[in-house]
């Protein structure tokens, strides 16, 4: 059973000492969109449904070498 949605539209914001994000849902001519937003860094990026259930099942190794690699500096 799917969580029923609260209809708030507003943002969630993961915030820690060294970072900040932003997620929020978008609507996009392709469908609906999880916007990810690094105000720090000053990207973002849209995923879809299909793009997070692939992150989903990522080996956590993978999240470290994609943190290594430190994009943007």
């Amino acid at each position: 059973m799917y969580p029923s949605d609260s209809g708030d539209d507003g943002p969630v914001v993961v915030a820690i000492e060294f970072a900040d994000v932003v997620v929020r849902r978008v609507r996009t001519r392709y469908g609906m969109r999880s916007e990810i937003w690094l105000p720090r860094r000053g990207s973002r990026v849209l995923l879809g449904a299909g793009s997070l259930d692939c992150l989903s099942f990522q080996e956590s190794e993978l999240n470290t070498r994609l943190l290594a690699r430190n994009p943007g500096r």
